[in-house]
């Protein structure tokens, strides 16, 4: 007798294979220095922004960095055409930080 022909057919089922294609989402970064109003902190100005993070500077909360994808955020402003640059504050030398102690003593002393 001959193998029957289910049991062909059954075999050269379980060697298929499916094909998926991933197509990936489109994700629109901002521009730095647009102005967002975000449901949580508020009013703010991104930063910096690409595919995958996006970082705002919020007036009451600070800075934040958001994955890109997930974040809410509604439009206020349109990014000036020259972005505003970001200003660091110095550290006090430490004789600056001497002087202003002498100066606080010298103030208190005359009291």
């Amino acid at each position: 007798m001959g193998v029957p022909a289910e049991t062909g057919t059954l075999a050269q089922k379980s060697f298929f294979s499916v094909e998926c294609v991933v197509q990936e989402d489109v994700v629109q970064t901002m521009q730095e220095g647009q102005t967002i109003k975000h449901e949580v902190y508020g009013l703010g100005v991104v930063t910096s922004s690409d595919q995958e993070r996006t970082a705002v500077d919020f007036d009451d909360h600070g800075p934040k960095l958001f994955v890109t994808s997930i974040m809410t955020a509604e439009l206020i402003g349109e990014a000036p055409a020259t972005p505003p640059k970001t200003k660091r504050r110095r550290k006090a030398s430490t004789a600056a930080k001497a002087a202003k102690k002498a100066a606080a003593a010298a103030a208190a002393g005359r009291s």
